[in-house]
């Protein structure tokens, strides 16, 4: 296939043409092979493992030299002799967490902390001062209220107003005592002859006591009024006792 060499420029045009054709069929015989795409891949892990592993190498390099940096900069330079360089405080982060001041203690309360302190003695009631006339809602359907001549309440299954006087020379306001007017589970009364009332007590047959509300008008007449309400059935005595936790008067159960 040498063309002859006076063929001229077509000769040569024609040459090439013919060169490429050969080619073109040359390669469209070829088949190729697969892929090689395993060992790509095996090759690319391989990178990525020496990759991590020299930054990892690199990463405890430098915690190691900052270490080393930090303990040197931190002990004295020129000790004195046969003295130890005192020991390095490790760093803290600036975002670790620091202890804050104590936080104050808190007493622990029992249940019966509420009527009596840890050594026993009674914690004395808080007696509310009200105006003459003023109605106090004492429970459920229940009103009480103080004038100058004694105590007044209204409730229960009676709608009437009912009073007890601390004038009618009943009472001797001179020495101390208490009285009870009951009404189902509504307790209520007198307490007098005393300006220190601490606590008054309802207690049951069984030694269970209740502390009662206290009211009195100002002024600190010398007497007061009490109440409170209890589960119904059952003896309930009373006890009157002033601020000191001294008992001032006593009724037995009823």
């Amino acid at each position: 296939m040498t063309p002859a060499p006076d063929a001229g420029p077509d000769a040569a045009g024609a040459w090439d043409d013919l060169l490429r054709a050969e080619f073109a069929r040359a390669a469209h015989d070829v088949t190729p092979g697969p892929a090689p795409v395993a060992a790509v891949v095996r090759a690319g892990r391989a990178r990525r493992r020496r990759r991590t592993v020299a930054l990892s190498v690199l990463a405890v390099l430098g915690v190691a030299f900052a270490v080393a940096a930090g303990t040197s900069l931190g002990r004295d330079p020129h000790p004195a002799a046969g003295l130890a360089a005192p020991p390095v405080r490790p760093a803290t982060s600036a975002f670790a967490p620091t202890a804050g001041p104590p936080s104050p203690a808190v007493p622990r309360t029992s249940a019966s902390s509420s009527s009596s302190s840890s050594s026993g003695r009674q914690i004395p009631t808080p007696v509310r001062t009200v105006a003459p006339g003023e109605r106090v809602a004492a429970a459920p359907g229940w009103k009480v209220w103080l004038t100058a001549g004694g105590k007044h309440w209204q409730g229960g299954e009676d709608p009437l107003e009912q009073f007890r006087s601390v004038t009618d020379g009943n009472i001797d306001l001179a020495r101390p005592g208490i009285s009870h007017q009951g009404e189902g589970a509504f307790h209520s009364g007198l307490y007098y002859g005393t300006r220190d009332a601490g606590r008054v007590e309802l207690v049951d047959d069984r030694g269970r006591a209740t502390a009662a509300a206290l009211l009195e008008l100002p002024g600190r007449p010398g007497w007061g009024v009490w109440y409170t309400v209890t589960r119904e059935g059952g003896a309930l005595g009373l006890r009157l006792y002033d601020r000191a936790g001294r008992l001032l008067s006593e009724l037995p159960p009823l």
